[in-house]
């Protein structure tokens, strides 16, 4: 049986929200019979009921095995030995420089403590002259080599704290063991032989996030859903073709199942030797389970949008394969992708619940998301070229119509604030009446007419004694049940709209009802 280790190159990856899976190409020379290929240099945590192997050319598959290779030396990934070299290189620099920074000093003391010579025989008043001369030539040449040589080292220390960060990128744990994976075939001739493996590792994800921009009012917004990936496997991928999966392979395939729930009465026994006992009652609490369903997460849709990865579905996960192959180290540090992009026609409108936050938020309807690949996820939003805050995206919660806030528009002004009537009118009969009125007002700064809903409420009384009368309401469209008033307002560029607000509230004079 011939065995052979021959180098073999990640081709493909497919990243899952938690783990990934990793295929493998070997090509060699087999011979006459058994053989036996060896992967070796694989992460030593590989789930071995993940393995599988294929025989592509040149032979019969027999089998594939996982086994962690712990007598091998452990390897450090390549980044980080370059990292390593580069390091000493610099330090090494660094002791050079300091060692001439302490050579300028002890020059410069020798020069000082040589320099008051004037009471020696033999010297000349030129003599004195030149060596002044000398010494302070010197002492200025000391001066600017030192300077130089501070700057020197103050710039290598810089250099040496950025690669200290960046070798902190890089997982702690980078030195592995290595695995290897047999996998053992039969060749009815010499020739060559192609064989790919696959398997499982769990130090591997990706999430999605997304970026919204728009231009201006009444421009198309651009939406993109964009990809964080990591992988802390000790292999790094090199130049792969990366797809990324909604599903979760290591949650179990196994269906629950459901049994019969019996329930009976409890009466609680007095023991009969006991006297004078006393025993509280026992109620049955109810035991309230939630359910997960691990597909929450994924709107699947088909989208006649830009695509920048293309999208593929099974019956249990959606799939995005990156058009470009990347190179992804083993590290901490994860890498961004696009994944897609969409130029959707939105409607955009400014809501505003004028009693919690009189701030205006443009908000984009978005009709037909039916046809978007969209994941939930957090979103970061941009007014040209301005970043205004993030919101989240959830599609598993919109409707016929998805709405996404845009953020704050300050140049939407809106005030709240109380009317002549906050007055309490006395007493009719046995009852207090008391009056509220808010004068709520919108001002569009914007160059563009805008559209807003305009959200405020009135109290809902929950007792019969009690009684709420709205006397105004400047058209708002009223729910008696939750006392929410909406307001849809066309505003011109640079025009305002005011509404007011006001209700009456009569209860017992001997009772206490707490209003804004």
């Amino acid at each position: 049986m011939s065995t052979k280790s021959m180098n073999s190159a990640v081709e493909d990856v497919k990243v899952f929200l938690q783990g990934a899976e990793i295929k493998r190409r070997m090509i060699l020379d087999a011979a006459e019979g058994k053989n036996v290929a060896v992967f070796e240099g694989l992460p030593h945590d590989i789930r071995p009921e993940s393995v599988n192997a294929s025989v592509e050319k040149g032979g019969t598959l027999i089998s594939a095995d996982f086994e962690a290779d712990s007598f091998r030396e452990p390897f450090i990934s390549k980044e980080i030995k370059e990292l390593e070299e580069k390091l000493e290189k610099i330090k090494d620099e660094i002791r050079t420089e300091k060692n001439k920074l302490a050579l300028y000093r002890s020059e410069e003391e020798f020069l000082d403590s040589n320099r008051k010579i004037g009471g020696k025989e033999g010297l000349t008043v030129k003599d004195l002259k030149d060596l002044e001369k000398y010494h302070n030539g010197r002492k200025e040449e000391i001066s600017s080599f030192r300077t130089e040589t501070e700057k020197k080292l103050e710039g290598l220390e810089k250099e040496k704290e950025r690669m200290l960060k960046e070798m902190g990128a890089f997982p702690t744990n980078v030195v592995r063991y290595a695995g290897k994976i047999n996998v053992e075939f039969f060749s009815e001739s010499k020739g060559k032989a192609e064989i790919t493996v696959s398997y499982y590792v769990n130090n591997a994800w990706w999430r999605p996030f997304h970026e919204i921009r728009i231009k201006e009012i009444g421009a198309p917004v651009a939406l993109s859903m964009k990809g964080r990936i990591l992988q802390n496997t000790g292999e790094d991928w090199k130049n792969v073709n990366v797809r990324l999966s909604t599903g979760n392979p290591m949650l179990g395939n196994e269906q629950p199942t459901l049994y019969p729930w019996y329930i009976d009465l409890f009466v609680p026994q007095r023991a009969r030797a006991a006297k004078n006992v006393q025993y509280d009652q026992v109620e049955a609490m109810p035991c309230v389970c939630e359910e997960y369903d691990s597909n929450a997460m994924v709107a699947r849709m088909a989208s006649p949008a830009q695509m920048m990865a293309e999208t593929t579905e099974s019956h249990t996960a959606t799939e995005f394969a990156l058009p470009a192959p990347l190179n992804i180290p083993s590290s901490n540090k994860p890498i961004k992708v696009e994944i897609l992009k969409h130029v959707l026609e939105a409607e955009l409108y400014y809501y505003c619940v004028s009693k919690l936050d009189t701030d205006a938020f443009l908000i984009a309807e978005i009709k037909g998301w039916e046809s978007l690949n969209l994941l939930a996820g957090e979103v970061s939003i941009f007014q040209g070229n301005e970043y205004v805050g993030k919101t989240h995206l959830d599609p598993a919660k919109a409707e016929e119509s998805m709405e996404i806030s845009l953020g704050r528009d300050r140049a939407i002004i809106v005030t709240r604030e109380k009317g002549n009537n906050m007055t309490t009118k006395g007493m009719i009969g046995k009852n207090k009446k008391v009056l509220r009125e808010w004068v709520i007002t919108v001002k569009n700064t914007r160059n563009k007419n805008v559209k807003m809903k305009l959200i405020d409420q009135i109290p809902v009384s929950t007792n019969s004694d009690l009684t709420v009368e709205t006397t105004e309401a400047s058209g708002a469209d009223i729910n008696k049940e939750t006392g929410i008033l909406t307001w849809s307002l066309d505003i011109p560029s640079g025009g305002s709209v005011k509404k007011v607000l006001r209700y009456e509230v009569a209860y017992p004079k001997n009772g206490t009802v707490y209003l804004e």
